[in-house]
């Protein structure tokens, strides 16, 4: 659910081309820590949650942020 929700976001917002493996690192989807940086803040706005900066590096995938997401409540949107 999440990894769905977190690819759209990395496609649209971020251009991230291609298809988003869950398991890959933001670092080899080549999204610096400035975007890294806004899409905590995007998260906290769309879904209400605060991801500690430490939680969300580089060498994060995207299904350890959904995991996380999901670990923290958060609820996506409709």
């Amino acid at each position: 659910m999440f990894v769905d929700y977190l690819s759209t976001i990395l496609g649209t917002a971020y251009k991230v081309p291609g298809t988003i493996e869950p398991t890959r690192s933001f670092q080899e989807f080549e999204v610096d820590s400035l975007s890294l940086a806004e899409l905590g803040a995007q998260l906290e706005e769309d879904l209400g949650v605060t991801i500690e900066e430490e939680d969300l590096t580089s060498e994060t995938t995207v299904a350890e942020l959904a995991e996380l997401l999901e670990i923290s409540g958060a609820v996506v949107p409709a």
